[in-house]
């Protein structure tokens, strides 16, 4: 059976660490430094089955790069699931509103994070 894909988009050089090591047990994992790089990335033709991101980043932020993928006919369906170290409601209810699938609080507990994945890709290899 191939292996899911997940973008994982992070500032935090030790966060896209953890999840890449984390998450590339089960999945196919490609991570990326900032919204503009998981952009790029997508637009080279690459189709992950879920993504992952930070809301905040330098630059180009969670906000605006779940905007983008929304947009994009092509990538508007793909489950965008947020991960952020500020628990401020307003923040999750607006990355939800924004069209988001999920919203994980940092730091994360592993087996809640496996457990909104396969909930939104229905990732049976656990």
């Amino acid at each position: 059976m191939k292996r899911k894909k997940i973008l994982v988009v992070e500032d935090d050089n030790s966060i896209r660490m953890l999840l890449s090591c984390l998450l590339s047990k089960q999945y196919e994992v490609t991570t990326k430094k900032n919204g503009l790089e998981g952009m790029k990335w997508l637009d080279f033709g690459n189709l992950p089955d879920a993504i992952l991101t930070d809301i905040n980043m330098p630059g180009f932020d969670g906000f605006s790069f779940l905007k983008n993928v929304r947009q994009s006919g092509f990538f508007s369906s793909i489950p965008v699931i947020a991960l952020s170290g500020t628990e401020r409601s307003g923040e999750m209810k607006r990355f939800l509103e924004m069209g988001g699938n999920d919203f994980l609080p940092k730091p994360f507990d592993p087996s809640l994070l496996f457990n909104v994945l396969n909930k939104h890709i229905g990732d049976k290899q656990q």
